[in-house]
């Protein structure tokens, strides 16, 4: 056993390519119902739902802001614990698919292109 842990890069997905035009709002999780429905019910946002999740399955989840107000919101997911269903349901959310993959974003982005494996 190599005891790896795992950690979640760009926890929230594609939302910074949505701003860039290079993702749609149906590539966001954010607006799924297995993330707004306990978002609704733990009286949070989709974000901290799903921050809650990595966090939850033992995922180091390091988000990333520059707003105070949305690193209060980020630290704010220890007061409540999603269900078994709940996970289930946000587990299925997989699509296989990888959002910032460098080899698929950054030429489109920033003019050039980085692989992701040499």
């Amino acid at each position: 056993m190599q005891d790896l842990q795992v950690m979640a890069f760009s926890n929230l997905g594609c939302l910074s390519y949505i701003c860039l035009g290079m993702a749609t709002e149906k590539d966001t999780c954010l607006l799924s119902p297995a993330l707004l429905e306990p978002a609704k019910k733990y009286n949070k946002t989709a974000a901290q739902v799903c921050l809650r999740w990595g966090v939850q399955r033992n995922t180091v989840v390091i988000p990333k802001t520059i707003k105070p107000e949305r690193l209060i919101e980020n630290i704010s997911i220890f007061d409540f614990e999603l269900t078994a269903d709940e996970m289930k349901a946000i587990n299925a959310l997989n699509k296989n698919e990888r959002y910032n993959d460098p080899g698929n974003f950054t030429e489109a982005a920033f003019n050039t292109f980085y692989p992701i494996y040499e």
